[in-house]
């Protein structure tokens, strides 16, 4: 079942309504039942592997408290098993592929026909770092398995994030927060403002993405059509993911439960590495706990730094995707750290020549530019269908052709010239918005202190727009979003 769904216009309300009347000392049941329910519906064989994978892990817990001698292995041994899960439906026909090149043909490029869980990228994540929570004595391991159940399977959260931790959720599921009107309004302009992100803006971008991206580079397409393409990919891929988790942040509010944001105005970062503080926070706070610091982190000496930051990114980007492409994307964010680590002595030494201030409006505007360039360049490769496409849109987009952005051809792309502009629009509100809360202002916040009839006002136009000005998909089916693949 999707966020955008008409089944899940039934499904929420329900589930909100039946979650108000319960008890607060039972809640946590019928959140797991509907929880499951929720996730029933992406097939019976992704339950079992969902349920199989649940019991594996509370198991493990228990025995690493009870047979402490013996922790290491049983941790090791769980975690095996889990990412063995996660190998066999996600990476198997990538790694017969590797196995393949590797020996020029000798070996058959063999295919399993296999459909990956949903989600199983995401709760195998969480389920790792519990284990190794409880293994680090950081968290008791959860006795009633029914809460335990409910922090893996948690709907809002189990299909594409955030990832969370156990710390944060556990003491929820024991004392959620009431649900009051305040706290439901908050929640339900966070869900509006995620499905403008996804279906006005996203979907309208992608169009033109998809046109651009998909057809044969040796077709023409250059200079700034090209370049284009690989800006609204950025902001594409941005309100769609940052649209599900301001949905999903939304509806677990309205459910009593807190849920940590995953976006911090990325492409405001000044930096690569400030990006992945402010990107996808989740998952990037996991692979610094969980694989950066054991690894040694930068307690090591410089090379090793180096070495730890270069297998973080090939992990993550390997997480998000068995292919070639998703791997020189991931070593593209590592190589990018490195270079700026190795790079900083000789910048300090030019601004300090040079009287540059890090604090100038000037610099700041300067870094931000040049971190947007390079992870948009990064972004090809994550979009491409292979090395090669991607190599060759790049190359494409350095074509000077600036007339191309005035004369019309930009509406050629599957967008008409009202509905380019609409998405134009929603890039330029997404920055604003960006913008604010890089100064610590909440946009949704500030509206909640308005007066009723601004309000209500605003909420109505929020909601015609999204409804009028969505794209739902082709034939208005639900539309997907782009990590629910991962």
């Amino acid at each position: 079942m999707s966020f955008i769904s008409f089944a899940f216009l039934i499904f929420l309300p329900v589930a909100v309504l039946v979650n108000l009347i319960i008890p607060i000392r039972y809640r946590y049941i019928w959140m797991l039942i509907v929880s499951l329910g929720f996730y029933a519906t992406a097939g019976i064989g992704a339950a079992v592997v969902l349920v199989v994978s649940m019991l594996s892990v509370y198991g493990a817990a228990l025995c690493m408290d009870r047979y402490v001698a013996r922790a290491k292995q049983i941790l090791i041994a769980c975690i095996v098993f889990n990412l063995g899960i996660l190998f066999v439906f996600k990476y198997l026909n990538f790694f017969f592929r590797i196995l393949g090149i590797a020996s020029f043909g000798a070996i058959e490029d063999i295919r399993f026909n296999l459909i990956m869980p949903l989600g199983l990228s995401f709760y195998i994540l969480k389920s790792v770092g519990y284990l190794i929570d409880v293994y680090r004595g950081d968290f008791v391991p959860e006795k009633n398995f029914l809460k335990f159940a409910l922090f893996i399977s948690f709907f809002p959260q189990i299909i594409a994030g955030p990832i969370e931790r156990a710390g944060n959720m556990f003491k929820q599921f024991d004392n959620p927060a009431p649900v009051d009107f305040d706290r439901f309004r908050n929640g339900l302009y966070q869900m509006l403002w995620g499905y403008f992100l996804k279906l006005v803006v996203a979907e309208r971008l992608a169009i033109f993405v998809k046109t651009v991206f998909d057809t044969d580079p040796e077709l023409g397409i250059r200079g700034a059509v090209s370049y284009m393409a690989i800006a609204l990919y950025t902001f594409e891929i941005y309100a769609d993911f940052a649209g599900y988790s301001h949905i999903a942040i939304g509806v677990a509010r309205i459910m009593g439960i807190d849920v940590m944001k995953n976006f911090e105005s990325p492409y405001l970062a000044m930096s690569v590495a400030e990006f992945w503080r402010r990107w996808h926070i989740s998952l990037s706070s996991w692979l610094r706990d969980y694989l950066y610091i054991p690894l040694g982190g930068n307690r090591k000496g410089t090379i090793r730094r180096c070495l730890n930051i270069i297998i973080v990114f090939v992990v993550s980007g390997l997480w998000h995707g068995a292919d070639f492409t998703f791997l020189v994307w991931g070593l593209m964010h590592g190589v990018y750290q490195v270079i700026g680590k190795i790079l900083t002595p000789a910048r300090d030494k030019l601004m300090k020549v040079f009287n540059i201030g890090r604090s100038s409006f000037s610099h700041r505007v300067v870094k931000t530019a040049v971190t947007f360039v390079l992870v948009a360049y990064a972004w090809v490769f994550f979009r491409a269908d292979s090395i090669g496409r991607a190599i060759t849109i790049i190359k494409n987009s350095l074509y000077f052709t600036p007339w191309k952005y005035v004369d019309g051809t930009l509406y050629q792309y599957g967008l008409t010239r009202g509905s380019f502009l609409l998405g134009g629009f929603g890039v330029i509100l997404i920055i604003v918005v960006d913008m604010f809360n890089n100064r610590g202002v909440v946009i949704r916040e500030k509206i909640l202190e308005q007066g009723l009839w601004l309000r209500w006002a605003i909420l109505i136009t929020g909601i015609v727009v999204t409804v009028v000005c969505g794209i739902w998909g082709p034939g208005y089916d639900a539309a997907d979003f782009i990590y629910k693949q991962f």
